[in-house]
């Protein structure tokens, strides 16, 4: 029985460190940080579009929840890359 109270243990560790979401700040914060990946977009600098996205995400993580459209992030940088190259948001 080590094994599970061991385990029942962790599992209350990480659920007493889950943090509710804040929708309220999320729908605040969305709109603006969707104009600044399309301006970012425009100027066709990867390095700013790469910090947008870092920027975004590290709210995201903070509110507690990713977007739904979080994939036009993971888009806008694809596409901001050479063919050859990929970053995975999370990485950034």
């Amino acid at each position: 029985m080590g094994l599970i109270n061991d385990a029942l243990s962790r599992q209350d560790r990480r659920i007493a460190a889950l943090k509710p979401i804040d929708y309220d700040r999320m729908k605040r914060v969305h709109p603006i940080q969707k104009a600044a990946l399309t301006r970012a977009v425009k100027t066709g600098d990867p390095e700013k579009i790469a910090r947008v996205c870092r920027d975004a995400i590290d709210e995201w993580n903070e509110i507690g929840c990713w977007p739904d459209d979080w994939a036009h992030w993971q888009v806008a940088l694809n596409d901001a890359l050479p063919w050859n190259q990929f970053v995975f948001l999370e990485n950034l």
